[in-house]
């Protein structure tokens, strides 16, 4: 008889697969293949849950693949042979290969990928899920860390087992101790820093012949046909028709000038509202697809197409235009795992290193290092 959670995953991959090629099942089509293929009939009530918990796999797996340093995200797999083995090892969901130190030099990890749904400020692990997963982790010599989709914040923290308080039966973190424990960074999950001020120009027609590759429209002054952005307020670099919408799902900006340049233009200057604003990649990186349209939030579904493929890039380059610096988010814990992970990953970054290892930790203080060294 079929392993009844691979007959769901089966599912949840046809249905995606359907989706993907933008012939979507219904829900009676899906009740149908559940019906047809999941033995344990207990189970498909739960396909939602099931289906959720999925997508946030291939998110993580799509976001965290565009990080600098990540050279490969490996699916694992969720079935084992002899089927017992899962009573004393359990496989995780991925494997990342990722630089360290250099672009020569690459070490892997074991990665479990776990959504913390709805209004949850924490997650819970049950001690028997660790072990058996810890035990992979021991026979492959390989570390074992938790990503963790926190779908009310949109952000994800990467964990390793000590930022967990330790109960009965289980292990529990919530969503602050995961932020200031985060471990991304030893990915290239770089933490952005807007220090600048930055200015916006946009010019907007209202001739409606005018040639433009900007979809937005402005609703008093017209379509738009020039975006750029500046750090002294004359010199602007101009901005192409796939970067705007980053500006608008992360800055507030407040108008500082308008005026008409001819008889159907207008321009209009604006400039950051607040200063400094942060911003981590991955998390920058998702917005930016929840405001083009590329991923779902409440599914957390995305297609891939050339503009997610390519989101690191565009979101790197608006980074830069806008003046922003790079940062690493360091963990606030100092231990056995995050020091072995930090020291291998910025061990010969000194500037780096010793703010991990000799900042003097306060409560609600978090650990933050500029790329440079200053």
């Amino acid at each position: 008889m079929a392993n009844p959670i691979q007959a769901i995953r089966n599912v949840y991959d046809i249905v995606k697969c359907a989706r993907d090629n933008e012939k979507p099942l219904t829900d009676e089509e899906i009740n149908y293949l559940l019906e047809k293929t999941v033995s344990d009939k207990s189970l498909i009530l739960k396909y939602p849950r099931f289906e959720k918990g999925y997508a946030a796999e291939d998110l993580f797996m799509r976001i965290f693949s565009l990080l600098p340093w990540v050279k490969s995200v490996v699916p694992l797999g969720q079935e084992q042979f002899p089927e017992k083995s899962k009573e004393t090892l359990q496989i995780p969901d991925y494997e990342i290969t990722f630089e360290v130190g250099s672009e020569e030099n690459t070490s892997c990890i074991l990665v479990e990928v776990k959504l913390v749904d709805g209004d949850k400020q924490t997650y819970e692990l049950q001690k028997y899920k660790y072990e058996v997963l810890k035990e992979y982790s021991t026979q492959k010599k390989e570390p074992l860390l938790f990503a963790l989709f926190w779908k009310k914040q949109r952000t994800w923290t990467v964990n390793s087992i000590e930022s967990f308080k330790e109960k009965n039966s289980s292990y529990k973190i919530s969503y602050k101790n995961a932020f200031m424990d985060d471990l991304s960074a030893i990915f290239g999950d770089y933490t952005y820093l807007f220090q600048k001020q930055c200015y916006r120009k946009s010019i907007f027609s209202k001739n409606d012949n005018v040639n433009t590759e900007f979809f937005h429209e402005h609703t008093q002054y017209g379509r738009t046909i020039y975006e750029g952005l500046s750090l002294d307020g004359e010199n602007f670099e101009q901005l192409c028709m796939l970067e705007p919408p980053l500006l608008d799902c992360a800055f507030d900006f407040k108008e500082i000038s308008s005026k008409k340049i001819s008889n159907s233009d207008t321009e209009i200057i604006e400039e950051f509202k607040k200063l400094p604003n942060d911003y981590k990649l991955s998390s920058l990186i998702l917005a930016y697809l929840l405001k083009i349209y590329c991923l779902d939030k409440d599914s957390l579904y995305y297609k891939e197409n050339f503009v997610v493929e390519n989101s690191f890039g565009i979101v790197d380059t608006v980074r830069r235009k806008c003046g922003g610096e790079k940062y690493y988010l360091l963990p606030y814990s100092i231990n056995q795992m995050a020091t072995q992970l930090i020291e291998m990953q910025f061990g010969k970054v000194k500037h780096i290193f010793d703010v991990y290892k000799n900042t003097q930790r306060k409560e609600n203080h978090i650990i933050i290092v500029s790329h440079e060294s200053k």
